[in-house]
């Protein structure tokens, strides 16, 4: 912006200056050397108007909000920088021979990698709600056929003779948990990388949690005779016994210990109180 109205006030007052003494300095020994700061002059105004171009589509990128806009901006800042390239390549001299025109290329050059960084960015955040979503979808849509494994690795853990094809289903759902996986950490590394992606991961892995505890059941089914199930069940049962039982022990216990305090406490004020009402002298 700066640069654009520096460049007005320089062509206006040119413009005077060469109307007021133009006919004087057109007819002195120095008419080259005014020729050669026109020629300066137009360069500059030329490589300036490359630079404001690349300025305004870097606000345009900011405001992006689709992949099209997006493709849009990028063909638009090749086609500005093939002019440029060209449009350099032909002053490279009198652009080496100046100060000032090499502090432009200096500042297209910075504000070009900061329009490719910004492209690049944004492009990488559309590839990632694309990726993110896709791989949510396919988590999510994974509970039917789930059900459907276990209910069939269940029924060939049942039959001895269905053993292998109990190892064949054991091994189609090892690939398809390992996908789950893989796209269950994709979504990890997403959310942590941005922010607006964070509220979504929660149920993602809670469903990824369930799937794998079923997928943990399948693992693990193999054939069993049936009074070796009715065992497990047994030894289950009795377990859980055990287990409430010690819990109704430790209740007891402490309940016992708490009314053991309540006790004491109950003692110790009747002593203080007999303490209180002794005579004194």
């Amino acid at each position: 912006m700066e640069r654009a109205k520096h460049n007005g006030r320089w062509t206006f007052g040119l413009c005077l200056w060469m109307i007021l003494f133009g006919p004087v300095v057109w007819g002195q020994p120095d008419q080259n050397a005014f020729i050669n700061d026109m020629q300066l002059f137009e360069i500059e105004s030329r490589m300036l108007d490359f630079y404001d171009q690349l300025n305004e589509l870097s606000s345009i990128v900011t405001h992006a909000k689709t992949e099209e806009e997006l493709t849009e901006v990028d063909r638009q800042a090749t086609a500005v920088d093939t002019k440029w390239n060209a449009y350099y390549q032909s002053n490279q001299a009198e652009i080496a021979a100046d100060d000032s025109l090499l502090q432009i290329v200096a500042d297209y050059q910075l504000i070009k990698q900061g329009l490719l960084d910004s492209v690049a960015g944004k492009r990488h955040l559309y590839e990632v709600q694309k990726g993110f979503s896709e791989a949510e979808a396919f988590v999510f849509s994974q509970d039917s056929a789930y059900t459907r494994l276990y209910e069939t690795a269940l029924e060939y853990s049942l039959v001895k003779s269905l053993a292998p094809q109990l190892e064949k289903l054991q091994g189609r759902e090892q690939l398809l948990f390992a996908e789950i996986q893989s796209r269950y950490e994709n979504t990890k590394n997403w959310a942590q990388e941005f922010p607006e992606l964070q509220n979504r991961f929660p149920k993602i892995e809670e469903k990824y949690l369930e799937l794998k505890n079923t997928s943990e059941k399948i693992q693990d089914m193999k054939f069993k005779p049936w009074i070796q199930r009715v065992k497990d069940y047994l030894y289950s049962i009795a377990a859980v016994a055990m287990i409430l039982m010690f819990v109704n022990v430790l209740q007891a216990k402490l309940k016992t210990l708490k009314q053991a305090r309540e006790n004491a406490k109950k003692l110790r004020q009747m002593m203080n109180k007999e303490e209180d009402d002794y005579p004194t002298i």
